[in-house]
């Protein structure tokens, strides 16, 4: 059994402006022939949902009319069944396309959600639909980029951290107004959500050791702080 991936982006920011909020990740495996690499799916603060193929992506040289679909289902008897399943892209001609290795981005439509499908499919239509690969997406993960503009607009201390009894202290350098504080564990499962109308400081508890992230939100500025309970 492969290990699914599971990801913490500690610094990412795209030429675009765009920040990278949510990750899903999956390691591919083979199916009827040879796949390996791993693929992302990536929600960005202004909702936009890319499917990434990592550059550790890698089939065979030529890819004849291989289709990428999202699935709900893992069903792999040929021929598959596309009916259900969400087109993405075909990487692939009839004449065979050296698609062969590297990295690859694919924008998503707008009403697929990150949570909406849990397997990717490369299905071979030229062949009579055959299985060529999948993997299977992992939960959702936040990035914990912390970028230079957003301290500056939001500035937070949290202490301590790490905390031995779970009491976490956070100190706004200036008073914050209407702000969603938001608990999250390692899977990306919000724990508490709480909007704060006035406040300078604030104070939680966390029940359980480990790692959460907190995020704040206050109009147009998003911030993520990763904290431990020990």
């Amino acid at each position: 059994m492969r290990t699914l991936l599971v990801v913490l982006i500690l610094c990412v920011q795209v030429a675009s402006g765009q920040q990278l909020k949510e990750t899903r990740t999956a390691s591919l495996v083979d199916g009827d022939y040879s796949l390996e690499g791993t693929v992302y799916l990536e929600l960005f603060d202004n909702n936009d949902l890319k499917l990434r193929f990592g550059s550790d992506y890698l089939t065979q040289s030529n890819v004849f009319d291989v289709h990428v679909f999202l699935s709900t289902t893992n069903n792999y008897q040929s021929p598959i069944d596309t009916s259900n399943m969400l087109l993405v892209s075909n990487i692939g001609t009839e004449s065979g396309l050296n698609y062969s290795s590297g990295a690859m981005t694919f924008n998503l439509p707008s009403e697929v959600a990150i949570n909406d499908y849990k397997y990717i499919v490369f299905v071979c239509v030229k062949y009579g639909q055959l299985h060529w690969g999948n993997g299977v997406f992992g939960e959702v993960t936040l990035s914990s980029t912390e970028f230079d503009e957003n301290r500056d607009k939001l500035p937070v201390d949290i202490y301590p951290n790490p905390s031995k009894n779970g009491k976490i202290g956070i100190l706004f350098k200036t008073p914050q107004q209407n702000l969603l504080i938001e608990v999250f564990d390692v899977k990306g499962q919000m724990l508490s959500s709480e909007r704060v109308l006035w406040k300078q400081q604030h104070f939680l508890e966390l029940k359980n050791s480990g790692m959460y992230f907190l995020r704040f939100t206050s109009y147009d500025t998003s911030l993520v702080r990763k904290i431990i309970r020990l």
